[in-house]
């Protein structure tokens, strides 16, 4: 499983959580419609994720909006095959009970992200 630190940014205002690769660019994003609400995946150039971004973010880690942003960490791993990669996902603060865990199966396909 790969593991690389990433960023994290929330806009409670407009409910959207951001998870970034810090100076990695973006090439391609996935665009995932669910119940819950959007969340987008962003491929680099070398076709690996770079990025999450959850749109009414507060529907998948409820009380982050409570949350003082700056206390955000957030530890992400994934682990790739030919069509998906599996994308663990926590995010934690001395102020939260306890952290928030995550898994996501993306469709994936680094051939594709690479050339187009």
């Amino acid at each position: 499983m790969e593991k690389k630190n990433f960023e994290i940014d929330y806009d409670k205002e407009r409910d959207i959580m951001s998870i970034h690769s810090r100076g990695a660019k973006s090439k391609f994003s996935f665009d995932i419609s669910l119940p819950k609400g959007d969340f987008v995946i962003d491929f680099g150039y070398d076709g690996k994720i770079v990025g999450i971004e959850f749109f009414n973010a507060s529907a998948y880690f409820p009380g982050l909006e409570k949350v003082n942003i700056s206390k955000l960490n957030v530890a992400l791993a994934v682990r790739y095959s030919n069509d998906w990669a599996e994308i663990g996902l926590e995010i934690s603060s001395p102020e939260l009970e306890k952290p928030f865990s995550r898994m996501i199966i993306s469709p994936y396909n680094k051939e594709f992200v690479v050339k187009n």
